[in-house]
């Protein structure tokens, strides 16, 4: 399972029958995408800019992200957390959906618009439970935090996607901590936090 398919697990809330919609999940979804390239080795940082190196991955969402920034070398971070936010969104769900983790639908509201549904089975219930434990257990533990759930932690930080695991007082408590693991994530964590915080001064404006 991908970074960005734990990521939508950390969103969902814990019933499992509604994703919220939120316009941070996408660049939060794109940064989880963007930095497992990364550690994977797949892509790689030049002063601030993302380039592509080795292989493309097999999963159709993290090649997706690797082919777009093969095209468009020296691109700063900010660009891709940005770019085709809710094309990834759907690409990691059909993979989740491949997977048995969820099952979509779509129905149309006031018999026109359409409206598209994800709901976690049983067993995307339980992946979505461990998610969430294993953040709890990172945000909660002393140390560097410097693997998978601490880069996803990081990242959800930056992005605003901990509510579902973290009360707003375990969060601010727990700041220090939070802002450490997501400056391990850099640099992708901070184009991700830019990108929310965008979004935000646009819905006030």
């Amino acid at each position: 399972m991908t970074l960005a398919a734990d990521m939508i697990l950390l969103a969902f809330d814990e019933e499992g029958g509604r994703l919220p919609v939120r316009q941070s999940l996408a660049p939060a979804v794109r940064g989880a995408l963007l930095a497992e390239l990364l550690a994977g080795g797949r892509l790689v940082d030049e002063d601030g800019t993302a380039r592509a190196a080795g292989d493309a991955p097999q999963d159709a969402a993290l090649r997706h992200v690797w082919q777009r920034v093969t095209a468009e070398p020296g691109r700063k971070w900010l660009h891709w957390v940005r770019k085709d936010g809710r094309e990834s969104i759907h690409e990691v769900l059909r993979g989740m959906a491949k997977d048995g983790l969820l099952e979509q639908s779509t129905s149309r509201v006031l018999g026109v618009f359409p409206l598209n549904r994800a709901e976690l089975t049983p067993a995307g219930l339980a992946a979505a439970a461990e998610v969430r434990a294993a953040v709890v257990a990172t945000a909660e533990a002393d140390g560097p935090g410097g693997d998978r759930f601490g880069l996803l932690t990081g990242l959800a930080h930056a992005g605003g996607q901990l509510g579902t695991a973290l009360s707003s007082d375990r969060r601010r408590a727990l700041k220090p901590r939070l802002t450490a693991l997501s400056d391990g994530a850099a640099p992708v964590s901070g184009a991700v936090r830019r990108a929310v915080q965008d979004l935000q001064g646009a819905a006030v404006s």
